[in-house]
């Protein structure tokens, strides 16, 4: 059976910012994934609302992503594939740039490849998933990172840069998916189901 690890944030955790409660697992997109990718594949979705790449919130505790990455490739292993969408929370921590950010990615490219969480210890696929632009955040998170709206713009390029030595493909959500409008960054039950799509797309055969 062919093991995906979904790593991401609260879009993969699935929150609703209607209800800023959670969509269930049938609604989110890892859970869409499964439905489409059919019985002999096992999604795993490790997402933690607020996780950045590497960087430290004070305000939210245990976000590090990478700090805690190794604990779960090998908790999962032997994985085959993992899908890492991550970022957006990196621009709210004062002082990082896209650029900075795109640096968290490839410290946590590092540690997939590291790792030996594949096949026969080998390393998984890996597929790099670039949030679409924020669009209007209500006013005290625009508060709180005066600069994300625009910064977020750049996250593709900047995730782009780093992977692509890397050979790691990255999947730019721009055009596929756009944020509820409600908060400007989180998705809807539909928009769920076009990461999904592209996703599913976007997975290398097994």
């Amino acid at each position: 059976m062919r093991s995906i690890l979904c790593f991401g944030d609260s879009n993969t955790w699935g929150y609703d910012a209607a209800t800023e409660e959670r969509l269930p697992w049938e609604v989110r997109w890892p859970g869409v994934l499964q439905r489409l990718l059919g019985p002999d594949v096992r999604i795993v979705e490790e997402r933690l609302n607020g996780r950045s790449t590497m960087f430290d919130r004070p305000e939210q505790p245990s976000r590090n992503g990478n700090e805690v990455l190794p604990m779960l490739l090998e908790t999962h292993a032997p994985l085959d594939d993992v899908v890492v969408a991550l970022g957006i929370n990196d621009l709210f921590v004062p002082g990082i740039t896209p650029r900075w950010s795109a640096r968290g990615i490839e410290s946590i490219l590092v540690t997939i490849e590291r790792s030996g969480s594949g096949p026969a210890g080998a390393v998984p696929r890996i597929l790099v998933v670039a949030p679409p632009p924020i669009t209007t955040l209500p006013e005290h998170w625009a508060m709180d990172a005066p600069g994300a709206t625009a910064a977020s713009h750049d996250l593709p390029a900047a995730f782009r840069y780093v992977c692509e030595p890397l050979g790691v493909p990255v999947l730019d959500l721009t055009g596929v998916v756009e944020p509820d409008p409600l908060d400007g960054e989180h998705f809807t039950a539909e928009g769920h189901a076009a990461i999904a799509a592209a996703v599913a797309a976007a997975l290398v055969p097994a």
